[in-house]
């Protein structure tokens, strides 16, 4: 089955990506995650077997890009 991974998304190291699986735009999957069901758009999803852990808000872009003006 296709794996889909959407835009802008980070994926850690040793991440596995099961079969038939999605990941929504601009989510992050944390390192040595087993990703064995869709992961929604915007979130943040880690562990074995991965889950959500919580959404990434307008706060986390304003905290990752500082001083620098993005669109």
């Amino acid at each position: 089955l296709p794996v889909r991974i959407g835009n802008d998304v980070w994926i850690g190291s040793n991440v596995v990506v099961l079969p038939g699986v999605t990941i929504g735009d601009g989510s992050v999957v944390g390192a040595g995650s087993v990703v064995t069901k869709d992961v929604p758009e915007n979130v943040v999803a880690v562990g074995n077997p991965c889950r959500v852990l919580r959404p990434i808000t307008d706060r986390d872009r304003e905290f990752y890009f500082r001083d620098r003006k993005v669109d």
